[in-house]
C-alpha cells in the first residue's frame, strides 16, 4: 500500500485519470466524426499542402530526400520542402500496409498528440508531487484551441510541440538523476520535434541558456551543486540538435531554390519590413479571427497575471523553472517580432508556443506549494481550478463546432466539397493522375488538386489570368487540362480560347482537354 497521505497523489493511477479526461474531451470535441471528413475547415489549404506530400510518397513520386506535392511549380517536377518529412515518409509507408486513408493520418497524430499530454502529466507531476494539478496543467493544453484542432489533423505543428514535451520528460528524469542517458533521450526528442518545425525548439533554446548561465556565469541550477558537472562533454548533446536541425533547413533551402522558391516559408517575417497601417491591420486580424483561439480570452488574462506574480517574488520561484520561464518569455516576443507578418492569416503558428503558459502555470504552482501550501491543497482552490477547466472546455468545444460547421470558417462547405469525388470521374475520361491540369479558380497550391489526386496547377498568385499564359503552359509545361470550378468563369474572354473541346462535367466543374 501506499503510505503517502497526499490523496492527490498517485502516480501510478495517473495515466487512467488522464485517459479518462481525454476520452471524455474526444466526445465533446466531437473526434469520433472528425476522425472521418476530408481536410477542410481553417486553414484547409496547409492540410493539402502536408497531405499532397504524404500522398507523392505512397504514389512513388518522390524519394525520401526529395519530397514533392500535387502544385507542380515553376519548374513543372512539384518538388518542394519545407519541415522534415520524415513523419510524411511513415504515413506513406503505413498506407501501403493499410491502404490510403485520411483517418489513419489523423490516428497517427492523434497518438502523438496524447503522448505529448502524457509526458507533460508526468514531468508536472514529478515536480509537484500532485498528480490531481498535473492532470490539471495537462489539460489546460488540452483546452486551446489551436493544440486540439490541430491534435487532430495533417499541420507538424502538435507533432512537433509533442516532441519537446516528451524531450522535457527525459530533461527532467536527467535534472533529477544526472544521468547522461536521459539528457541524450532529452535531445533525441528536441531533434525529433525540431525537425519538424524549428519553432519546437524553444524549450530546447531555453535549457541551452541554463546550461551557458552555469558554465560562464557558474551559477548552480542542480540539486545543492551544478546540473551541468560535466559541460565539455554535454554540450555535445546540445550542438548535436543543432546540426541535424540546421543541416536540414539549409538543405531544404537549397533544395527549393533548385526547383519550386517560395511555396513555403523557410527564413522570417519580422516586424520591421512592414508599415504602421499593415501592422494595425495583422493586430486587428488578430484580434478579431484568432485571440480566442490560443485560448480562452480569461486563461490568458490568468497567464499574464501569473506571469507577473512569478516576477514579482523571483526570489522564491524555484530556481531552474523561474529562469526557464524567463527564457521561453524573452523567446515569446522574439518569436512575435521575426514573424509578425504571419499572424494576420495562420493561428498555427503560435502551437509552439504554448509550452509558455505552461512553464508559467507550473512555476505558479510549485510557488504555491511551497509558499502556500494551504491555499494550494484547498478543496475550494482546486474547486476553482475545475470551474476554469469546465469553463475552457466549453469555449473550446465551441470554437471547433464553429470551424467544421460555419461556412466562412469552413469555406469547404461552399466550394471544394463538389472536387471529394471527382477522381472516378477524370480516370474515367482516361485523365491520369501525372497529366497536367490547369484548375480555374482555386488561389491555393494544393486544396483542389490534392482533393482530386491530380498533379497540375492552380491559380495561386493571379497566374493563369491570362489567355497568353496558359498558351505558353501548354506549350513549355505540357498542360493537357483544364478544370473550370464555376460555370460563370465560362465567360471570361481569356478562357473563352480553350473552352471549344469539352470532355466532361462533374456537378459544377467543366472538363476541358487542351490542344
Amino acid at each position: 500500500m501506499r503510505k503517502n497521505n497526499n490523496f492527490s497523489y498517485f502516480p501510478e493511477y495517473t495515466w487512467a485519470v488522464l485517459l479518462f479526461m481525454v476520452g471524455v474531451l474526444f466526445f465533446v470535441y466531437g473526434f469520433n466524426n472528425i476522425l472521418f471528413l476530408r481536410p477542410q475547415g481553417i486553414h484547409q489549404w496547409r492540410q493539402c499542402d502536408c497531405l499532397s506530400f504524404a500522398l507523392n510518397y505512397y504514389n512513388h513520386d518522390a524519394t525520401f530526400f526529395h519530397p514533392a506535392i500535387q502544385y507542380l511549380g515553376k519548374d513543372g517536377t512539384g518538388k518542394t520542402a519545407s519541415g522534415f518529412p520524415g513523419l510524411y515518409f511513415i504515413i506513406a509507408k503505413i498506407w501501403k500496409i493499410t491502404g490510403y486513408h485520411e483517418f489513419t493520418y489523423r490516428i497517427i497524430i492523434l497518438l502523438i498528440a496524447f503522448s505529448g499530454l502524457f509526458a507533460l502529466t508526468k514531468t508536472v507531476e514529478d515536480i509537484l508531487k500532485d498528480s490531481l494539478i498535473a492532470v490539471f496543467v495537462a489539460m489546460i493544453l488540452f483546452t486551446s484551441t489551436i493544440f486540439v484542432y490541430y491534435s487532430n489533423n495533417f499541420l507538424m505543428n502538435v507533432p512537433a510541440l509533442s516532441m519537446a514535451l516528451v524531450a522535457l520528460y527525459f530533461f527532467y528524469k536527467f535534472y533529477q538523476t544526472g544521468k547522461n542517458r536521459n539528457l541524450y533521450l532529452s535531445v533525441l526528442f528536441f531533434t525529433i520535434g525540431g525537425l519538424l518545425k524549428i519553432t519546437a525548439l524553444m524549450g530546447f533554446v531555453a535549457i541551452l541558456g541554463i546550461f551557458a548561465l552555469e558554465w560562464i556565469l557558474k551559477i548552480k541550477f542542480g540539486h545543492g551543486g551544478y546540473l551541468f558537472k560535466h559541460p565539455r562533454k554535454q554540450i555535445v548533446p546540445f550542438l548535436v540538435v543543432i546540426l541535424f536541425v540546421a543541416s536540414w533547413y539549409f538543405y531544404a533551402a537549397h533544395y527549393n531554390a533548385n526547383h519550386n522558391s517560395g511555396i513555403f516559408l523557410i527564413g522570417i517575417l519580422p516586424i520591421w519590413k512592414i508599415g504602421r497601417p499593415h501592422i494595425q491591420e495583422i493586430i486587428h486580424y488578430v484580434r478579431v479571427l484568432w485571440l480566442n483561439s490560443y485560448h480562452s480570452e480569461w486563461m490568458q488574462v490568468i497567464s499574464v497575471l501569473l506571469l507577473a506574480v512569478l516576477i514579482l517574488y523571483y526570489k522564491k520561484v524555484h530556481k531552474f523553472l523561474g529562469v526557464f520561464t524567463f527564457f521561453l518569455t524573452i523567446g515569446f516576443f522574439i518569436f512575435l517580432v521575426l514573424f509578425f507578418q504571419v499572424f494576420a492569416h495562420h493561428d498555427y503558428y503560435l502551437t509552439n508556443q504554448l509550452i509558455l503558459m505552461i512553464s508559467i502555470f507550473t512555476s505558479f504552482f510549485y510557488l504555491l506549494k511551497t509558499h502556500c501550501n494551504k491555499i494550494f491543497k484547498s478543496l475550494i482552490f482546486r474547486f476553482l481550478l475545475l470551474i476554469l477547466l469546465v469553463y475552457n472546455v466549453k469555449i473550446c468545444a465551441n470554437n471547433i463546432h464553429n470551424r467544421y460547421h460555419v461556412k466562412w470558417e469552413n469555406p469547404h462547405l461552399m466550394t471544394t466539397i463538389t472536387l471529394e469525388h471527382i477522381t472516378p470521374c477524370l480516370r474515367s475520361l482516361g485523365i491520369k493522375r501525372t497529366d497536367p491540369m490547369l484548375v480555374e479558380q482555386d488561389g491555393s497550391f494544393d486544396i483542389s488538386l490534392y482533393l482530386m489526386d491530380q498533379k497540375g496547377y492552380t491559380t495561386f498568385g493571379g497566374k493563369f489570368k491570362d489567355s497568353t499564359e496558359i498558351h505558353q503552359a501548354i506549350i513549355h509545361r505540357n498542360l493537357k487540362y483544364l478544370l473550370v470550378t464555376d460555370s460563370n468563369l465560362l465567360k471570361k474572354d481569356y478562357l473563352k480560347p480553350f473552352l471549344y473541346d469539352q470532355i466532361g462535367k462533374y456537378k459544377n466543374n467543366y472538363i476541358f482537354k487542351l490542344k
